[in-house]
């Protein structure tokens, strides 16, 4: 066996055992959170000294990457830090970021860019939604400018991509649509009910009303009785 996957072997399987044994023991006793962060945080450690001896490896790297990932997730939590409609962009955000040290480590990989933009864009979305910014119309919105900006950057990047203007440049106007018909249910729709109810008003205050014509009394006639 080849002394690197050697070193990946006892690893991942330290790593397996290790949080095997704390959820059995969280089985029979509630380990306190920060228990767990100590034991994220020093396995992370561990790794990342295993790495130092032989960098070759980077995915030990990554394990340490994501162990620190998820302790510094439950200290924020714990600490009252992140609140809950941070943690999908705080997660999706954590993933993203490998794809974006791929990319500058070599800009040839820009592959990285995609998932690392969609996983950023879904994690802002998400946290928009669960602080009520964005509602109704103004969701799909904000979906088609996310799918246009990469056209647009490849436009900017150069211009002989000329094709790229035209999704984006559809998805920009749809976008535009659902903004426009946002803005006529909230405001434009009010404003017409406000001005038609003024208009009625006026009319009902400056209409001139006809004079009443008084109809005379006529007093009824009164029989007189017969004569013999």
């Amino acid at each position: 066996m080849k002394a690197g996957s050697r070193k990946q072997g006892i690893v991942w399987g330290g790593l397996l055992i290790l949080f095997g044994i704390m959820a059995l023991v969280e089985v029979y006793t509630d380990l306190s959170p920060w228990i767990w962060f100590i034991v994220l945080a020093l396995a992370g450690l561990l790794v990342l000294l295993v790495f130092l001896s032989d960098r070759r490896d980077y995915s030990l790297l990554l394990a340490t990457y994501i162990l620190w990932v998820i302790a510094g997730l439950i200290a924020l939590l714990e600490l009252n830090i992140l609140g809950d409609a941070w943690v999908p962009l705080y997660v999706l955000s954590a993933i993203a970021l490998p794809f974006l040290v791929v990319y500058f480590r070599d800009r040839n990989q820009w592959w990285a860019l995609i998932p690392a933009y969609v996983l950023l864009a879904v994690g802002l979305m998400v946290l928009l939604l669960e602080s009520n910014v964005l509602s109704d119309l103004l969701v799909p919105a904000y979906v088609m400018f996310a799918i246009a900006i990469p056209f647009l950057v490849v436009f900017a990047n150069n211009r002989k991509n000329w094709w790229a203007l035209i999704p984006g440049g559809i998805l920009v106007v749809i976008g535009t649509a659902f903004l426009i018909a946002e803005a006529a249910l909230e405001f434009i729709l009010p404003v017409v009910f406000i001005i038609l109810g003024i208009g009625i008003m006026v009319r009902v205050f400056t209409r001139k009303e006809s004079p009443e014509v008084e109809t005379p009394m006529v007093e009824p006639e009164v029989e007189e009785p017969p004569t013999e």
